[in-house]
C-alpha cells in the first residue's frame, strides 16, 4: 500500500460553497425565488415522503460520490476498496429485496449508493481509528472533500429550480436558427430521431448523462494521489465553472429543445425556423435556463482537462465518457450542439482563471482568458434573435464560427499548458 499527504487546500472551496450559500438564501429573502436551499435538500432527502423507505433511499443517494471518491484513491489496497464495494453491494440488493421492491432496471444507481454508503463509513473510521497518519489525513481530507461535492450538488439543483421559477424569456430561436445555419439541419433533432425508437440506448444514454458527478468525484479521487499532476484543483473548478455558468445564463439565457420547442420539437420545425426572430416562453414546470453554454459538456471537458497528465487508460476513460456525454446532450434533446461548441471558449477562460503556476504576467495566461471571454461575448451577440437571423442568412459565415470557435479555444488552451508544463518541470 502506498501513501500519499492530503491534496490541495479545501478552505477556497469552501469559501466559495458559503458564497454560493448566501447568494442564494439572499434571492429567497427578496423573493426572487420560493425555493430555499434547505427546502431543496430535504426534498432530495424524499422528507415529503410518507413510506420511510424512501427516506432510506434518498439519504443513501447522496453518498454515490464516496465510491468513486474512495476507488480512484490511495493510500488503501485496490483488494480493499473492491472487498468495500462488494459489501455495499450486497447490503443494497439484500435491502431491495426484503423491501420487496427490487429495482434492478436502475442498474448502477442504486448499488452506487450502498457502497457510496459503506465508503463513507469507511472513511469516518480509519479517520476515528486508523494507526497510520497518512491514511488518518488523507481519509479525513477525503470525507471533507466528499460533503463539499454534495453541498455544491445541492446548490447547483437549488440555482436550476430558481432559473425554472424566475421563468424570463429565451433564446432557443436563436439557438435553433445559429444550429442549422451551422451545420445545414438540426443536430439535436437527428440525435433525437437516431436514438428514439431504442429504449435501450435512451436509458443508457440518460443514465451516462445523469452519472456526470460521479466521473467528477473520479478526478477528485484521482487528485488525492497527486495533486501536482493537475494544474488546478477539481474543486476550485467546480465552483468557478458554476459562478461563471450563473453569470452567462442571465446573458445568454437557453433552456434546450424539449423545454422550449415543446410539440415542434423535433418533427415540425420548419416553420419555427422560417418565422420571425422571437424570444419564447417554455413549459411550466422544472425548465432551467442553463443550456447556453452548455456545463453538462464543460464539466465533462474539465474532466478531461483534469486527467490530461495520467496514464493513458485514464485519460482514454474520461474522453470516452465525454464524448458519451456530447451524444447524450442532444439525444435527450437537452442542448444544441452550438452550445457545446460555445463551452470551448467558455472553458478556456475558466481553466486560465483556475491555472496555478502561471502568473497573469504570462502573455499566454492573458491571451486565453481574455481570448475565451471575447469569444463568448461574441456568441452573446449573435444569439440576439434579429443578429441570428442575418447571420443564418449569410453563407458559411456561422460553420467558420464554429471551426473558429473551438480551434482558437484548442489553440490558445494548449498553449497556456505549455507555460504550464514548463514551470512545473522549473524550466
Amino acid at each position: 500500500m502506498g501513501t500519499l499527504a492530503p491534496g490541495r487546500p479545501l478552505k477556497g472551496p469552501f469559501v466559495a460553497l458559503l458564497v454560493a450559500l448566501a447568494a442564494l438564501y439572499g434571492l429567497w429573502l427578496i423573493g426572487w425565488t420560493p425555493y430555499p436551499v434547505h427546502w431543496v435538500f430535504f426534498a432530495l432527502l424524499n422528507t415529503g415522503e410518507a413510506d420511510p423507505r424512501a427516506w432510506i433511499e434518498g439519504f443513501a443517494g447522496f453518498w454515490q460520490v464516496a465510491l468513486f471518491v474512495v476507488l480512484a484513491s490511495s493510500p488503501w489496497s485496490v483488494k480493499l476498496k473492491l472487498a468495500l464495494a462488494g459489501i455495499g453491494i450486497v447490503l443494497t440488493a439484500a435491502y431491495q429485496l426484503v423491501a420487496g421492491t427490487p429495482t434492478w432496471w436502475l442498474y448502477l444507481y442504486s448499488f452506487f449508493s450502498g457502497a457510496g454508503l459503506v465508503m463513507m463509513g469507511f472513511l469516518i473510521h480509519q479517520c476515528i481509528y486508523s494507526k497510520s497518519s497518512a491514511q488518518k489525513d488523507t481519509a479525513a481530507y477525503l470525507a471533507r472533500g466528499i460533503l463539499i461535492l454534495i453541498a455544491f450538488g445541492v446548490v447547483t439543483k437549488t440555482f436550476l429550480l430558481f432559473s425554472s421559477a424566475h421563468a424570463a424569456p429565451v433564446l432557443d430561436w436563436s439557438a435553433l436558427k445559429l444550429d442549422a445555419a451551422s451545420f445545414g439541419f438540426s443536430p439535436s433533432a437527428w440525435a433525437w430521431n437516431a436514438v428514439r425508437e431504442n429504449a435501450a440506448v435512451r436509458r443508457i444514454l440518460a443514465i451516462a448523462y445523469e452519472a456526470l458527478p460521479l466521473a467528477m468525484a473520479a478526478v477528485f479521487g484521482i487528485e488525492s494521489r497527486n495533486p501536482a499532476r493537475m494544474p488546478f484543483g477539481l474543486l476550485k473548478g467546480l465552483f468557478v465553472c458554476g459562478f461563471v455558468a450563473a453569470v452567462a445564463y442571465s446573458i445568454t439565457p437557453v433552456s434546450g429543445p424539449v423545454y422550449a420547442l415543446g410539440p415542434a420539437f423535433p418533427g415540425n420545425l420548419h416553420p419555427l425556423l422560417e418565422g420571425a426572430p422571437e424570444l419564447l416562453a417554455t413549459a411550466p414546470g422544472f425548465s432551467p435556463r442553463n443550456a447556453f453554454p452548455s456545463m453538462h459538456w464543460g464539466w465533462a471537458l474539465l474532466t478531461v482537462l483534469l486527467t490530461a497528465h495520467c496514464r493513458w487508460p485514464v485519460r482514454i476513460v474520461f474522453l470516452a465518457y465525454a464524448l458519451v456525454i456530447a451524444v447524450s446532450t442532444l439525444a435527450l434533446g437537452e442542448h444544441y450542439l452550438v452550445d457545446l461548441i460555445a463551452s470551448f471558449p467558455v472553458m478556456l477562460a475558466i481553466v486560465a482563471v483556475c491555472v496555478e503556476g502561471v502568473s497573469w504576467r504570462s502573455a499566454e495566461r492573458r491571451w486565453a482568458a481574455f481570448g475565451g471571454l471575447g469569444m463568448y461575448l461574441a456568441w452573446s451577440l449573435m444569439l440576439r434573435p434579429s443578429i441570428a437571423k442575418i447571420l443564418a442568412e449569410i453563407p458559411a459565415v456561422m460553420p467558420g464560427w464554429c471551426v473558429l470557435s473551438v480551434a482558437a479555444s484548442v489553440f490558445l488552451y494548449r498553449r497556456l499548458m505549455l507555460v504550464w508544463e514548463r514551470r512545473t518541470a522549473g524550466i
